[in-house]
């Protein structure tokens, strides 16, 4: 059968519900991809681009949408502030929340109102104490039968004090277990279907879950029935002790029916006692215990702090009663004898690092760590360090995988102060020249229009006021214009590519060029930052601080400006959007990101070609959009580049360096072409 003739009304709705078709598919021949291009592009005419999960499932309401609403409402019900952090299933440490990045699909009215339900759970373990029991943890961490009777019997107590508290949650509350999605039931992180569950169970599910194919429980669920009756009548005085209690009788009543865990609802989610019992600090004694020595120098050590004494002193009897560090200073030449010995000094630097990375899964949090912040149960959670997630618009299927990304800004790579001095000495001649043109760039000079007074009559608005006369109406009497002066509302923020291909020459280059531009702007006095990029995952792209806007210039920034790293893969949308945002929050009317880079956006897997280009003119879009002019200068030897730059940056908006030498020298020359 031939294909179907649609008409232009068939088209259009077959396009709104489903972006990506093809041609043939439309009905449209070879010799229509003008109006195939116009019929696709309807979908963005009329609606938002749809956002996936990275694995191209759909999902519902995105936390990020109703975060700030989220943390709203939990704070003004517990009293306290409330911080809302990722995690599926969710879950709490007693201090934070953790909820879902996304509900499931499709997309409904009930989301927001499971999000509060799950939030309320996960706050209310915290708010009466469920979880600050560390021996109860510990009995919970080793054993998923207990865990999950105790997680459903805590769910009863905590929905119930809810509602006691603020009666206007008995109506919303009492919805959620009548939601489909609400009634997804896991075991961990394994969904499990509802019918068929053990008779056993279905008691612990009273009020908390609906499923219209349970049957009444027969004799199994009566010490089911017997541990929801102990929990709904107990008061708030030692609630913990009866939820274990109930639970270790409901274990060996399951162990004796050969029956595992109990699955958990959807929006109970889970209790981790592993981020609760972890111990920071003895976990950061254990990764640097290397660093005091062999074991016998280690014990000698240990002895002589126990003994408050240095070797090789002997103090007098009527000498004050020093402490061991106080009497190490002295000896050392530091403050308590009034000099500052080359000992102390080491002593004294060693002392002040406190900045550690702990590595923590795939996640890296940088923390400031001293013995008065290790604080027993501390504990690392997947989003302290940090990253903020990013989408990244896929074109083929048209939709923006929902937070495929994440960035993190850790402060760059540094070394020798020697580094930066030797590229300013080698390009002294040259450095003279870019200061003197920066210079003459520090206020911005222009004739000015429409003034009430001035040097010169504004002839544009004299003519318009001889008009008015002529038609019988007042004039406007501002006719003259005046010669302005004043200093450039401009923001600048220069980002280099410090992927692996920049190793060798490329990256000499690139460091000659940021200090050379760096001494320029310095002169000409304007907001500026400087930012290395590149990642070894989509979810560990590392945008390094070599100069933040709030830095002033002094010897870490010139370490970290003179001593680059080159590493990983150049996922270059993801850096584009994420120092967009630190533009867009900039208080200047004149934002502009300049992306240094030496070839075209690319990573492992599928963002090599097409994938990465379009995905990273579509972060150039959105930086647009909020107002950051972006421009590349490229030095990309090969012969296409200045195709897929024109798509990704746009007509004039780049730069392509035939000669890879001149970027020290050009890159000042491109700033003066964008701000003069």
């Amino acid at each position: 059968m031939p294909a179907p003739i649609l008409t232009p009304e068939e088209i259009l709705k077959a396009t709104m519900e489903e972006y990506g078709v093809t041609g043939a598919e439309l009905g449209l021949g070879p010799e229509d991809d003008e109006e195939a291009e116009l019929v696709l592009l309807r979908r963005f005419l009329f609606a938002a681009p749809e956002r996936q999960l990275t694995s191209g499932e759909r999902h519902g309401l995105t936390l990020d949408r109703v975060q700030r609403q989220l943390r709203g409402l939990f704070t003004m019900l517990d009293g306290r502030r409330v911080d809302i952090g990722h995690s599926d299933p969710a879950c709490t440490d007693n201090q934070r929340i953790y909820l879902p990045k996304a509900m499931p699909a499709p997309e409904g009215p009930d989301d927001l109102m499971l999000y509060q339900a799950a939030g309320l759970v996960q706050l209310g373990f915290s708010r009466h104490g469920l979880l600050a029991d560390r021996g109860v943890l510990r009995e919970l961490y080793g054993d998923w039968v207990l865990r999950s009777t105790f997680h459903l019997l805590a769910m009863r107590y905590v929905l119930r004090r809810w509602v006691e508290e603020f009666p206007g949650l008995a109506e919303p509350l009492g919805r959620v277990p009548y939601s489909e999605k609400a009634g997804a039931l896991r075991v961990n992180l394994t969904s499990v279907p509802r019918d068929g569950l053990p008779g056993a169970f279905v008691p612990l599910y009273e009020g908390l879950v609906v499923c219209l194919n349970w049957g009444p429980p027969g004799a199994e669920g009566d010490a089911a029935r017997q541990a929801v009756r102990t929990v709904d009548q107990a008061g708030a005085i030692g609630i913990t002790a009866v939820l274990v209690g109930q639970a270790q009788r409901l274990r060996e009543h399951f162990r004796r029916l050969r029956l595992g865990p109990p699955p958990l609802p959807f929006w109970g989610g889970i209790i981790r006692p592993e981020w609760i019992l972890s111990d920071l600090a003895r976990d950061l004694a254990a990764e640097n215990e290397w660093k005091k020595g062999n074991r016998p120098l280690r014990q000698l050590i240990d002895a002589m702090a126990r003994r408050g004494t240095v070797p090789g002193e002997k103090p007098a009897p009527d000498a004050p009663r020093l402490s061991l560090k106080e009497r190490l200073l002295a000896k050392l030449g530091g403050p308590a004898s009034g000099a500052t010995g080359p000992a102390y000094g080491r002593l004294r630097d060693e002392a002040q690092v406190a900045s550690r990375e702990v590595r923590y899964g795939a996640a890296e949090w940088t923390a400031t760590v001293s013995p008065a912040t290790l604080t027993e149960g501390a504990t690392l959670k997947p989003d302290d360090d940090g990253g903020r997630f990013w989408d990244e618009w896929d074109d083929a299927a048209g939709v923006y995988r929902f937070e495929a990304t994440r960035v993190y800004t850790p402060e760059g790579p540094t070394g020798p102060l020697a580094a930066y001095e030797r590229i300013v000495e080698a390009n002294r001649a040259q450095l003279q020249q870019i200061r003197r043109r920066f210079e003459a760039l520090r206020v911005e000079e222009r004739w000015v229009g429409g003034q009430p007074d001035g040097s010169e009559v504004d002839l544009n608005r004299a003519i318009l006021a001889l008009t008015d006369l002529a038609a019988g109406q007042d004039p406007d009497d501002r006719l003259f214009r005046r010669f302005m002066r004043r200093k450039r509302q401009v923001a600048i923020l220069t980002m280099v590519d410090l992927s692996g291909s920049t190793l060798g020459h490329v990256l000499h280059l690139e460091q000659t060029a940021l200090v050379l531009f760096a001494e320029g702007l310095k002169t000409l006095g304007l907001p500026h930052a400087f930012y290395g990029f590149g990642n070894t995952h989509p979810l560990e792209c590392n945008l390094f601080r070599l100069k933040g806007f709030d830095e002033r210039y002094d010897e870490a920034v010139y370490k970290r400006l003179a001593n680059l790293r080159a590493n990983g893969a150049t996922r270059m949308g993801a850096f584009i959007r994420h120092a967009a945002s630190l533009l867009e929050v900039r208080p200047e009317t004149r934002r502009i990101l300049i992306v240094i880079s030496d070839g075209k956006p690319e990573d492992r897997a599928e963002y090599r070609g097409r994938h990465g280009i379009r995905d990273t003119a579509m972060a150039v879009a959105e930086a647009r959009r909020v107002g950051v002019h972006v421009f590349c200068l490229s030095i990309d030897p090969e012969e296409g580049a200045d195709s897929y730059l024109t798509e990704i940056f746009g007509a004039g908006r780049f730069l392509k360096l035939d000669d890879v030498d001149t970027l020290p020298v050009r890159l000042p020359e491109v700033f003066r072409e964008l701000v003069g």
